[in-house]
Protein backbone atom coordinates (compact mmCIF):
# COMPACT_ATOMS: atom_id res chain seq x y z
CA UNK A 1 0.00 0.00 0.00
CA UNK A 2 2.83 2.82 0.09
CA UNK A 3 4.05 1.88 -2.77
CA UNK A 4 0.73 2.63 -3.72
CA UNK A 5 0.84 6.00 -2.45
CA UNK A 6 3.69 7.44 -4.14
CA UNK A 7 2.50 9.86 -6.59
CA UNK A 8 4.57 7.96 -9.78
CA UNK A 9 4.91 4.22 -8.40
CA UNK A 10 1.02 4.03 -8.09
CA UNK A 11 0.61 5.58 -11.21
CA UNK A 12 3.55 2.76 -12.82
CA UNK A 13 1.43 -0.30 -11.24
CA UNK A 14 -1.66 0.90 -12.74
CA UNK A 15 -0.42 0.97 -16.08
CA UNK A 16 1.68 -2.30 -15.41
CA UNK A 17 -2.08 -4.20 -14.73
CA UNK A 18 -3.34 -2.70 -17.88
CA UNK A 19 -0.79 -3.92 -20.08
CA UNK A 20 -0.71 -7.39 -18.96
CA UNK A 21 -4.54 -7.53 -19.78
CA UNK A 22 -4.02 -5.76 -23.33
CA UNK A 23 -3.64 -7.84 -25.86
CA UNK A 24 -6.52 -11.02 -24.56
CA UNK A 25 -9.14 -9.68 -27.09
CA UNK A 26 -9.53 -9.88 -30.59
CA UNK A 27 -10.27 -7.02 -32.59
CA UNK A 28 -13.48 -6.06 -31.65
CA UNK A 29 -15.89 -5.32 -34.67
CA UNK A 30 -17.39 -2.94 -35.69
CA UNK A 31 -15.38 0.14 -33.67
CA UNK A 32 -12.12 -1.08 -33.14
CA UNK A 33 -11.55 -1.91 -36.49
CA UNK A 34 -13.32 0.99 -37.92
CA UNK A 35 -11.18 3.45 -36.31
CA UNK A 36 -8.12 1.33 -36.17
CA UNK A 37 -8.69 0.76 -39.85
CA UNK A 38 -8.80 4.86 -40.23
CA UNK A 39 -5.71 5.45 -38.15
CA UNK A 40 -3.92 3.21 -40.87
CA UNK A 41 -5.29 4.45 -43.41
CA UNK A 42 -3.86 8.00 -42.41
CA UNK A 43 -0.36 6.54 -41.37
CA UNK A 44 -0.70 4.45 -44.54
CA UNK A 45 -1.47 7.64 -47.05
CA UNK A 46 0.53 10.35 -45.30
CA UNK A 47 -2.41 12.60 -44.85
CA UNK A 48 -2.50 14.08 -41.50
CA UNK A 49 -5.55 16.11 -42.25
CA UNK A 50 -8.71 13.84 -43.61
CA UNK A 51 -9.56 10.75 -42.29
CA UNK A 52 -10.36 8.07 -44.65
CA UNK A 53 -12.55 5.16 -44.62
CA UNK A 54 -11.13 2.53 -47.02
CA UNK A 55 -10.13 5.67 -49.18
CA UNK A 56 -13.27 7.85 -49.10
CA UNK A 57 -13.43 11.02 -46.31
CA UNK A 58 -14.83 10.05 -43.20
CA UNK A 59 -16.09 12.73 -41.52
CA UNK A 60 -18.04 11.15 -38.43
CA UNK A 61 -15.46 12.12 -35.59
CA UNK A 62 -12.66 14.46 -35.20
CA UNK A 63 -8.49 13.10 -35.66
CA UNK A 64 -7.08 13.21 -32.18
CA UNK A 65 -7.35 9.17 -32.00
CA UNK A 66 -5.97 8.80 -35.41
CA UNK A 67 -3.00 11.24 -35.57
CA UNK A 68 -1.85 9.74 -31.98
CA UNK A 69 -2.39 5.81 -33.11
CA UNK A 70 -0.72 6.80 -35.85
CA UNK A 71 2.11 7.85 -34.01
CA UNK A 72 1.90 4.64 -31.82
CA UNK A 73 2.22 3.35 -35.15
CA UNK A 74 5.62 4.07 -36.06
CA UNK A 75 6.57 2.61 -32.77
CA UNK A 76 4.89 -0.74 -32.24
CA UNK A 77 2.94 -1.52 -36.36
CA UNK A 78 0.30 -1.04 -37.70
CA UNK A 79 -2.03 -3.18 -35.23
CA UNK A 80 -5.14 -2.64 -32.73
CA UNK A 81 -2.71 -3.69 -29.66
CA UNK A 82 -0.41 -0.37 -31.07
CA UNK A 83 -3.57 1.40 -30.88
CA UNK A 84 -4.94 0.34 -27.82
CA UNK A 85 -1.91 2.26 -26.11
CA UNK A 86 -3.91 5.44 -27.08
CA UNK A 87 -6.95 4.55 -24.63
CA UNK A 88 -4.34 3.34 -22.15
CA UNK A 89 -1.92 6.27 -21.85
CA UNK A 90 -5.41 8.53 -21.76
CA UNK A 91 -6.82 6.59 -18.90
CA UNK A 92 -3.85 6.37 -16.88
CA UNK A 93 -3.92 10.74 -17.74
CA UNK A 94 -7.17 11.06 -16.18
CA UNK A 95 -6.12 8.92 -13.36
CA UNK A 96 -3.19 11.08 -12.47
CA UNK A 97 -5.15 14.36 -12.70
CA UNK A 98 -7.73 13.14 -10.45
CA UNK A 99 -4.53 11.64 -7.88
CA UNK A 100 -3.52 15.55 -7.91
CA UNK A 101 -6.72 16.85 -7.53
CA UNK A 102 -7.00 15.13 -4.10
CA UNK A 103 -3.33 15.29 -2.73
CA UNK A 104 -4.08 19.37 -3.91
CA UNK A 105 -7.29 19.49 -1.55
CA UNK A 106 -7.67 17.08 0.98
CA UNK A 107 -5.49 16.74 4.39
CA UNK A 108 -1.90 15.93 3.41
CA UNK A 109 -2.22 12.95 6.07
CA UNK A 110 -5.49 11.72 4.35
CA UNK A 111 -4.51 12.34 0.91
CA UNK A 112 -1.79 9.48 -0.27
CA UNK A 113 -4.07 6.67 0.93
CA UNK A 114 -7.26 8.49 -0.63
CA UNK A 115 -5.32 8.41 -4.06
CA UNK A 116 -4.00 5.37 -4.04
CA UNK A 117 -7.63 3.79 -2.92
CA UNK A 118 -9.12 5.69 -6.25
CA UNK A 119 -6.56 4.11 -8.31
CA UNK A 120 -7.17 0.52 -7.24
CA UNK A 121 -10.95 1.28 -7.20
CA UNK A 122 -10.45 2.09 -11.15
CA UNK A 123 -8.17 -0.61 -11.93
CA UNK A 124 -10.21 -3.54 -10.55
CA UNK A 125 -13.12 -3.02 -11.95
CA UNK A 126 -14.62 -3.78 -15.90
CA UNK A 127 -16.01 -0.50 -16.17
CA UNK A 128 -12.31 1.12 -16.62
CA UNK A 129 -10.37 -1.35 -17.12
CA UNK A 130 -12.11 -2.78 -19.72
CA UNK A 131 -12.39 1.05 -21.50
CA UNK A 132 -8.80 1.56 -20.90
CA UNK A 133 -7.79 -0.83 -23.85
CA UNK A 134 -10.58 -0.45 -26.21
CA UNK A 135 -9.23 1.38 -29.27
CA UNK A 136 -11.68 3.68 -29.96
CA UNK A 137 -12.53 7.70 -28.92
CA UNK A 138 -14.46 7.18 -25.81
CA UNK A 139 -11.60 7.26 -23.66
CA UNK A 140 -9.88 9.54 -25.42
CA UNK A 141 -12.51 11.93 -24.73
CA UNK A 142 -13.24 10.63 -21.18
CA UNK A 143 -9.68 11.23 -20.11
CA UNK A 144 -9.73 15.31 -21.89
CA UNK A 145 -13.04 15.94 -19.72
CA UNK A 146 -11.73 14.88 -16.57
CA UNK A 147 -8.75 16.29 -16.67
CA UNK A 148 -10.72 19.52 -17.49
CA UNK A 149 -12.54 18.96 -14.56
CA UNK A 150 -10.04 18.05 -12.34
CA UNK A 151 -8.28 21.14 -13.48
CA UNK A 152 -10.38 24.06 -13.47
CA UNK A 153 -11.91 22.58 -10.11
CA UNK A 154 -8.34 22.48 -8.56
CA UNK A 155 -8.30 26.10 -10.21
CA UNK A 156 -11.17 26.72 -8.48
CA UNK A 157 -10.36 25.99 -5.10
CA UNK A 158 -7.45 27.26 -4.96
CA UNK A 159 -5.87 29.43 -7.55
CA UNK A 160 -3.33 27.85 -9.57
CA UNK A 161 -3.33 29.71 -13.40
CA UNK A 162 -1.44 26.81 -14.99
CA UNK A 163 -4.09 24.26 -13.88
CA UNK A 164 -7.16 27.01 -15.17
CA UNK A 165 -4.87 26.90 -18.70
CA UNK A 166 -4.39 23.18 -18.41
CA UNK A 167 -8.18 23.13 -18.23
CA UNK A 168 -9.17 24.65 -21.87
CA UNK A 169 -6.33 23.23 -23.36
CA UNK A 170 -7.74 19.88 -22.39
CA UNK A 171 -11.35 20.78 -23.24
CA UNK A 172 -10.23 21.85 -26.98
CA UNK A 173 -8.45 18.33 -27.77
CA UNK A 174 -11.72 17.34 -25.92
CA UNK A 175 -13.21 18.55 -29.00
CA UNK A 176 -10.49 17.04 -31.44
CA UNK A 177 -11.46 14.12 -29.82
CA UNK A 178 -14.90 13.42 -30.04
CA UNK A 179 -16.06 16.84 -31.14
CA UNK A 180 -18.52 19.12 -29.15
CA UNK A 181 -19.09 17.29 -25.81
CA UNK A 182 -15.27 17.82 -25.12
CA UNK A 183 -16.23 21.43 -24.12
CA UNK A 184 -19.92 20.45 -23.09
CA UNK A 185 -19.59 18.28 -20.54
CA UNK A 186 -16.97 20.16 -18.32
CA UNK A 187 -18.85 23.44 -18.30
CA UNK A 188 -21.84 21.75 -17.48
CA UNK A 189 -20.37 20.00 -14.47
CA UNK A 190 -18.48 22.75 -13.51
CA UNK A 191 -21.27 25.55 -13.92
CA UNK A 192 -23.22 23.37 -11.51
CA UNK A 193 -20.86 22.76 -9.20
CA UNK A 194 -19.43 26.26 -9.24
CA UNK A 195 -22.92 27.57 -8.39
CA UNK A 196 -23.78 24.59 -5.70
CA UNK A 197 -20.51 25.17 -3.84
CA UNK A 198 -19.43 29.10 -3.78
CA UNK A 199 -22.50 30.61 -5.83
CA UNK A 200 -23.20 32.30 -8.98
CA UNK A 201 -20.34 34.76 -9.40
CA UNK A 202 -17.65 32.07 -9.44
CA UNK A 203 -19.33 30.44 -12.38
CA UNK A 204 -17.55 34.22 -14.43
CA UNK A 205 -14.32 32.01 -13.91
CA UNK A 206 -14.97 30.25 -16.42
CA UNK A 207 -15.39 33.20 -19.00
CA UNK A 208 -11.51 33.63 -19.41
CA UNK A 209 -10.50 35.13 -22.42
CA UNK A 210 -6.61 33.90 -22.52
CA UNK A 211 -8.60 30.08 -21.94
CA UNK A 212 -10.93 30.42 -24.59
CA UNK A 213 -8.29 31.72 -26.85
CA UNK A 214 -6.02 28.41 -26.31
CA UNK A 215 -9.27 26.42 -27.05
CA UNK A 216 -9.86 28.00 -29.98
CA UNK A 217 -5.91 27.97 -31.19
CA UNK A 218 -6.01 24.21 -30.59
CA UNK A 219 -9.26 22.72 -32.01
CA UNK A 220 -10.07 25.65 -34.77
CA UNK A 221 -7.48 25.10 -37.12
CA UNK A 222 -8.47 21.66 -38.06
CA UNK A 223 -11.61 22.48 -38.90
CA UNK A 224 -11.81 25.24 -40.73
CA UNK A 225 -9.28 23.41 -42.98
CA UNK A 226 -11.62 20.74 -43.62
CA UNK A 227 -14.66 23.11 -44.14
CA UNK A 228 -12.08 24.71 -47.02
CA UNK A 229 -10.80 21.12 -48.48
CA UNK A 230 -14.08 19.99 -47.89
CA UNK A 231 -17.39 22.23 -48.07
CA UNK A 232 -19.69 21.03 -46.51
CA UNK A 233 -18.27 19.13 -43.86
CA UNK A 234 -19.04 21.57 -40.77
CA UNK A 235 -22.90 21.07 -41.40
CA UNK A 236 -22.47 17.22 -41.69
CA UNK A 237 -19.98 17.22 -38.88
CA UNK A 238 -22.00 19.09 -36.32
CA UNK A 239 -25.64 19.11 -37.40
CA UNK A 240 -26.01 15.66 -38.45
CA UNK A 241 -23.54 14.25 -36.51
CA UNK A 242 -23.43 16.27 -33.40
CA UNK A 243 -27.82 18.04 -32.93
CA UNK A 244 -29.64 15.05 -35.12
CA UNK A 245 -27.83 12.10 -33.79
CA UNK A 246 -28.62 13.40 -30.37
CA UNK A 247 -32.26 14.19 -30.90
CA UNK A 248 -32.78 11.85 -33.30
CA UNK A 249 -33.72 8.12 -33.33
CA UNK A 250 -32.23 6.94 -36.33
CA UNK A 251 -29.47 5.85 -35.27
CA UNK A 252 -27.65 2.75 -33.20
CA UNK A 253 -28.53 0.82 -30.10
CA UNK A 254 -31.89 2.82 -29.07
CA UNK A 255 -32.28 1.72 -25.06
CA UNK A 256 -34.67 2.90 -22.75
CA UNK A 257 -33.85 5.67 -19.84
CA UNK A 258 -32.35 3.12 -17.36
CA UNK A 259 -29.82 1.43 -19.37
CA UNK A 260 -26.61 3.85 -18.16
CA UNK A 261 -27.58 3.77 -14.62
CA UNK A 262 -27.61 -0.30 -14.77
CA UNK A 263 -24.28 -0.30 -16.71
CA UNK A 264 -22.74 1.21 -14.07
CA UNK A 265 -24.09 -0.72 -11.43
CA UNK A 266 -23.42 -3.84 -13.29
CA UNK A 267 -19.87 -2.93 -14.99
CA UNK A 268 -18.27 -1.02 -11.27
CA UNK A 269 -19.20 -4.16 -9.01
CA UNK A 270 -18.47 -5.48 -6.73
CA UNK A 271 -17.78 -1.35 -5.68
CA UNK A 272 -21.48 -0.40 -6.94
CA UNK A 273 -23.09 -0.87 -3.66
CA UNK A 274 -20.32 1.67 -1.95
CA UNK A 275 -20.73 4.54 -3.95
CA UNK A 276 -24.27 4.01 -4.14
CA UNK A 277 -24.89 3.98 -0.49
CA UNK A 278 -22.24 7.16 -0.56
CA UNK A 279 -24.56 9.02 -2.79
CA UNK A 280 -27.65 9.13 -0.05
CA UNK A 281 -24.98 10.19 2.65
CA UNK A 282 -25.04 13.90 3.74
CA UNK A 283 -21.07 13.73 4.39
CA UNK A 284 -20.90 13.75 0.62
CA UNK A 285 -23.43 16.54 -0.34
CA UNK A 286 -20.84 18.75 2.23
CA UNK A 287 -17.80 18.73 1.12
CA UNK A 288 -16.34 20.37 -2.23
CA UNK A 289 -15.03 17.79 -3.86
CA UNK A 290 -17.81 15.05 -2.65
CA UNK A 291 -20.34 17.37 -4.26
CA UNK A 292 -17.99 17.69 -7.67
CA UNK A 293 -18.56 13.87 -7.65
CA UNK A 294 -21.83 14.10 -7.57
CA UNK A 295 -22.37 16.85 -9.94
CA UNK A 296 -19.85 15.03 -12.57
CA UNK A 297 -21.81 11.49 -12.17
CA UNK A 298 -25.57 12.96 -12.52
CA UNK A 299 -24.72 15.72 -14.80
CA UNK A 300 -23.26 13.61 -17.07
CA UNK A 301 -25.36 10.53 -17.27
CA UNK A 302 -28.58 12.80 -17.23
CA UNK A 303 -26.65 14.26 -20.42
CA UNK A 304 -26.40 10.27 -22.66
CA UNK A 305 -29.85 9.54 -20.86
CA UNK A 306 -31.92 12.09 -22.67
CA UNK A 307 -31.19 11.17 -26.53
CA UNK A 308 -32.30 7.23 -27.61
CA UNK A 309 -29.25 6.27 -28.67
CA UNK A 310 -27.19 4.67 -26.01
CA UNK A 311 -23.66 3.08 -26.45
CA UNK A 312 -21.76 1.82 -23.43
CA UNK A 313 -18.35 3.72 -23.99
CA UNK A 314 -20.09 6.98 -23.68
CA UNK A 315 -21.03 7.15 -20.51
CA UNK A 316 -16.94 6.40 -19.30
CA UNK A 317 -16.18 10.40 -18.45
CA UNK A 318 -17.92 9.64 -14.83
CA UNK A 319 -15.46 6.80 -14.11
CA UNK A 320 -13.60 9.27 -12.52
CA UNK A 321 -16.27 10.90 -10.13
CA UNK A 322 -17.01 7.60 -8.80
CA UNK A 323 -13.60 7.22 -7.90
CA UNK A 324 -13.77 10.95 -5.97
CA UNK A 325 -17.09 9.95 -4.40
CA UNK A 326 -15.33 6.29 -3.09
CA UNK A 327 -11.91 6.61 -2.62
CA UNK A 328 -12.06 8.68 0.55
CA UNK A 329 -14.89 6.15 2.32
CA UNK A 330 -12.31 3.04 1.17
CA UNK A 331 -9.27 5.33 2.56
CA UNK A 332 -11.15 5.67 6.15
CA UNK A 333 -12.23 2.52 6.60
CA UNK A 334 -8.63 0.99 5.53
CA UNK A 335 -6.95 3.16 7.92
CA UNK A 336 -9.74 3.61 11.43
CA UNK A 337 -11.94 1.04 11.21
CA UNK A 338 -11.79 -2.73 12.46
CA UNK A 339 -12.70 -5.97 12.40
CA UNK A 340 -14.54 -7.07 8.98
CA UNK A 341 -14.88 -3.31 7.73
CA UNK A 342 -11.26 -2.80 7.96
CA UNK A 343 -10.69 -5.50 5.66
CA UNK A 344 -13.86 -4.48 3.26
CA UNK A 345 -11.89 -2.16 0.92
CA UNK A 346 -8.55 -4.85 0.60
CA UNK A 347 -11.68 -8.06 0.00
CA UNK A 348 -13.75 -5.34 -2.85
CA UNK A 349 -10.09 -4.86 -4.84
CA UNK A 350 -9.90 -8.73 -5.07
CA UNK A 351 -13.22 -9.53 -5.82
CA UNK A 352 -13.23 -6.41 -8.50
CA UNK A 353 -10.02 -8.26 -10.19
CA UNK A 354 -11.36 -11.24 -9.80
CA UNK A 355 -14.01 -9.93 -12.12
CA UNK A 356 -12.22 -8.07 -14.42
CA UNK A 357 -10.80 -11.30 -15.68
CA UNK A 358 -13.88 -12.91 -15.72
CA UNK A 359 -15.55 -10.45 -17.63
CA UNK A 360 -12.06 -10.48 -19.94
CA UNK A 361 -12.33 -14.39 -20.06
CA UNK A 362 -16.10 -14.19 -21.21
CA UNK A 363 -16.24 -11.79 -23.92
CA UNK A 364 -13.29 -13.88 -25.63
CA UNK A 365 -15.58 -16.72 -25.78
CA UNK A 366 -18.36 -14.65 -26.65
CA UNK A 367 -17.01 -12.18 -28.97
CA UNK A 368 -17.49 -14.46 -32.50
CA UNK A 369 -17.07 -11.40 -34.98
CA UNK A 370 -13.43 -11.48 -35.47
CA UNK A 371 -12.19 -12.16 -38.54
CA UNK A 372 -8.44 -13.21 -37.41
CA UNK A 373 -8.75 -17.12 -38.35
CA UNK A 374 -9.83 -15.90 -41.44
CA UNK A 375 -7.12 -13.68 -42.36
CA UNK A 376 -4.42 -16.04 -41.20
CA UNK A 377 -5.68 -18.40 -43.47
CA UNK A 378 -5.80 -15.91 -46.54
CA UNK A 379 -1.94 -14.60 -45.21
CA UNK A 380 -0.78 -18.39 -45.63
CA UNK A 381 -1.75 -18.98 -49.19
CA UNK A 382 -1.33 -15.37 -50.23
CA UNK A 383 0.99 -14.41 -53.19
CA UNK A 384 2.73 -11.31 -54.53
CA UNK A 385 0.52 -9.43 -56.67
CA UNK A 386 -3.08 -10.78 -54.92
CA UNK A 387 -6.05 -8.63 -55.18
CA UNK A 388 -8.97 -8.03 -52.51
CA UNK A 389 -12.47 -7.41 -53.36
CA UNK A 390 -15.41 -7.29 -50.73
CA UNK A 391 -18.61 -8.66 -52.71
CA UNK A 392 -21.80 -6.69 -50.73
CA UNK A 393 -20.11 -6.43 -47.34
CA UNK A 394 -17.14 -4.04 -45.98
CA UNK A 395 -15.76 -5.76 -42.50
CA UNK A 396 -13.26 -3.57 -41.20
CA UNK A 397 -10.89 -5.74 -39.67
CA UNK A 398 -9.77 -7.61 -42.80
CA UNK A 399 -8.06 -5.08 -44.91
CA UNK A 400 -6.27 -3.95 -41.23
CA UNK A 401 -4.56 -7.61 -40.33
CA UNK A 402 -4.10 -8.07 -43.84
CA UNK A 403 -1.55 -4.80 -43.58
CA UNK A 404 -3.63 -3.37 -46.58
CA UNK A 405 -3.52 0.44 -46.42
CA UNK A 406 -4.82 0.92 -49.88
CA UNK A 407 -8.81 1.11 -50.18
CA UNK A 408 -10.54 -2.00 -51.12
CA UNK A 409 -13.14 -2.47 -54.00
CA UNK A 410 -16.79 -2.97 -53.02
CA UNK A 411 -18.89 -4.57 -55.06
CA UNK A 412 -22.97 -3.56 -54.09
CA UNK A 413 -25.98 -3.14 -55.53
CA UNK A 414 -26.83 0.45 -55.99
CA UNK A 415 -23.61 1.77 -54.61
CA UNK A 416 -24.50 5.23 -53.91
CA UNK A 417 -28.89 4.91 -52.99
CA UNK A 418 -28.95 6.49 -49.53
CA UNK A 419 -29.52 4.13 -46.54
CA UNK A 420 -31.31 4.57 -43.62
CA UNK A 421 -29.83 2.27 -40.92
CA UNK A 422 -26.74 3.12 -39.59
CA UNK A 423 -24.71 0.09 -40.56
CA UNK A 424 -21.73 0.16 -42.54
CA UNK A 425 -23.27 0.28 -45.67
CA UNK A 426 -24.57 4.15 -44.65
CA UNK A 427 -21.44 5.31 -43.49
CA UNK A 428 -19.47 4.08 -46.25
CA UNK A 429 -22.28 5.68 -48.96
CA UNK A 430 -22.02 9.14 -46.77
CA UNK A 431 -18.13 8.91 -47.28
CA UNK A 432 -18.46 8.19 -50.96
CA UNK A 433 -20.41 11.28 -51.65
CA UNK A 434 -18.10 13.92 -50.26
CA UNK A 435 -15.35 12.43 -53.25
CA UNK A 436 -17.54 10.50 -55.74
CA UNK A 437 -15.43 10.58 -58.38
CA UNK A 438 -13.09 8.53 -55.60
CA UNK A 439 -15.80 6.78 -54.73
CA UNK A 440 -16.63 5.78 -58.28
CA UNK A 441 -13.60 3.72 -58.39
CA UNK A 442 -14.41 1.92 -55.08
CA UNK A 443 -17.80 1.46 -54.31
CA UNK A 444 -18.96 -0.91 -57.70
CA UNK A 445 -22.37 -2.13 -58.99
CA UNK A 446 -21.78 -6.17 -60.17
CA UNK A 447 -21.38 -5.33 -63.71
CA UNK A 448 -17.66 -3.68 -62.57
CA UNK A 449 -16.70 -7.53 -61.90
CA UNK A 450 -15.64 -7.92 -65.82
CA UNK A 451 -12.78 -5.42 -65.12
CA UNK A 452 -11.90 -6.53 -61.60
CA UNK A 453 -11.72 -9.96 -62.53
CA UNK A 454 -8.68 -9.35 -64.57
CA UNK A 455 -7.04 -6.62 -62.76
CA UNK A 456 -4.47 -8.94 -60.86
CA UNK A 457 -3.60 -12.26 -61.49
CA UNK A 458 -5.29 -14.17 -58.28
CA UNK A 459 -8.27 -11.83 -56.43
CA UNK A 460 -9.24 -12.49 -52.95
CA UNK A 461 -13.23 -12.22 -52.68
CA UNK A 462 -14.58 -11.66 -49.05
CA UNK A 463 -18.48 -12.02 -48.75
CA UNK A 464 -21.23 -13.32 -46.55
CA UNK A 465 -22.19 -16.89 -46.15
CA UNK A 466 -25.54 -16.22 -47.47
CA UNK A 467 -26.17 -17.69 -50.81
CA UNK A 468 -29.09 -15.23 -51.59
CA UNK A 469 -26.37 -12.17 -51.72
CA UNK A 470 -23.88 -13.95 -54.27
CA UNK A 471 -23.72 -11.01 -56.95
CA UNK A 472 -20.99 -12.38 -58.87
CA UNK A 473 -22.29 -15.26 -61.09
CA UNK A 474 -18.88 -16.40 -62.19
CA UNK A 475 -17.98 -16.86 -58.18
CA UNK A 476 -20.34 -19.41 -58.18
CA UNK A 477 -18.87 -23.05 -57.40
CA UNK A 478 -15.43 -21.34 -56.27
CA UNK A 479 -14.05 -23.78 -53.33
CA UNK A 480 -13.41 -22.13 -49.80
CA UNK A 481 -10.16 -20.93 -48.76
CA UNK A 482 -10.99 -19.43 -45.87
CA UNK A 483 -13.95 -18.79 -43.23
CA UNK A 484 -14.78 -17.10 -39.84
CA UNK A 485 -18.39 -17.46 -38.73
CA UNK A 486 -19.81 -14.58 -40.80
CA UNK A 487 -17.60 -14.01 -43.71
CA UNK A 488 -15.96 -16.50 -46.77
CA UNK A 489 -12.39 -15.72 -48.31
CA UNK A 490 -12.57 -17.48 -52.06
CA UNK A 491 -9.71 -17.13 -54.41
CA UNK A 492 -10.55 -16.02 -57.87
CA UNK A 493 -7.43 -16.98 -60.48
CA UNK A 494 -8.14 -14.74 -63.74
CA UNK A 495 -8.59 -17.10 -66.71
CA UNK A 496 -5.91 -17.22 -69.60
CA UNK A 497 -7.21 -14.67 -71.74
CA UNK A 498 -6.83 -11.70 -69.40
CA UNK A 499 -3.94 -9.79 -69.98
CA UNK A 500 -2.76 -9.95 -65.82
CA UNK A 501 -2.58 -13.32 -66.20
Amino acid sequence: MRLLQHKWWGLALAALVFLITLPWRPVALPDEGRYVGVASQMWFSGDWLTPQMNGLPYFHKPPLFYWLAGLSFGLTGESAIGARLVPLLAALAAMFSLTQLMRRHLDANQAPMVAAWALIFMVAQPFWHLGSQFANLDMLVASCIGIAICSLASHALKAHNGLRLLGFVAMGLGVLAKGLIGVVLPLLVLTVWLFWAQGWRSVLQLAWWRGWLAFAAICLPWFLLMERSNPGFLHYFFVVHHFQRYAAEGFNNVMPAWFYPGVLAIMTLPWSPVWLWLMTKKETRSNPLGQLGLVWLLGITLFFTLPSSKLLGYILPVGPALALLIAPQLAQWHRYASGWLQRLPTGLAIMGMVTTIGMFIGIIQVDTKSNEKMVAAMQAQWQAGDALVFEDQFTFDVPLLLRRGEPVPVIMDDPFKPQNSDSWRREIVEAGEFNRPKAEKILLPPSAWEQLRCAAPRTWIVSLRKSDLVLIEERRGLPVKAASPRLNAYLWVAAEHCPAK
